[in-house]
This record gives structure tokens, C-alpha cells and sequence, in this order.
């Protein structure tokens, strides 16, 4: 764990580029997943648990509802994602 942390701390700029596109690959699959209905990502909860998952928003407000909030969700990944990742290759 101390190497790791040694790393990110050495190869802040590097660390940075991985963690912006990491924010924009999860916030496209969370578009497409809305707009392809997957069922893995949507499906409701079976049981109640102390989280508050997309899951859990299926089971109570319905998995059209859960949709529509993982595509805003996606399309606010996707644009933090697309800023951060401009901010981490081109900003000096």
C-alpha cells in the first residue's frame, strides 16, 4: 500500500490523466446501460439494505426512473470526466 501511495504521490500528472478517464468511461457506460436497459445495472433490489444504490431506486421509484437518473448521472460524469481529462492533458 505505501508503494502505491509513493507512486500516485511521484506521478501526480499520470495518476490524474487515469483518474479522468476513468470518470469518463464510467459515465458513458452509465448512458449506454441507461439507453440499452441493462438489466445487471437496473434491475431492482431484492431486499432492503442500508445503501442507496441504483438498485434500490429501481425498487422504489420504478427502473424508468432509474434510467432517466442514470443517464443525467452519466451525461455529469461525462462532462466532469471531458474537463477534468482536458484540464490533465492540455492545461499546463
Amino acid at each position: 500500500m505505501d508503494k502505491i501511495k509513493e507512486w500516485m504521490h511521484n506521478n501526480g500528472t499520470t495518476f490524474g490523466k487515469m483518474v479522468s478517464l476513468l470518470i469518463l468511461v464510467f459515465g458513458i457506460l452509465c448512458i449506454v446501460g441507461s439507453i440499452r436497459n441493462w438489466d445487471w445495472l437496473y434491475k431492482p433490489d431484492a431486499s432492503y439494505h442500508n445503501k442507496w444504490t441504483i438498485g434500490q431506486v429501481s425498487r422504489y421509484l420504478g427502473r424508468t426512473t432509474a434510467r432517466v437518473i442514470g443517464f443525467v448521472g452519466g451525461l455529469l460524469l461525462v462532462l466532469a470526466g471531458a474537463a477534468w481529462s482536458y484540464a490533465a492533458f492540455f492545461k499546463k
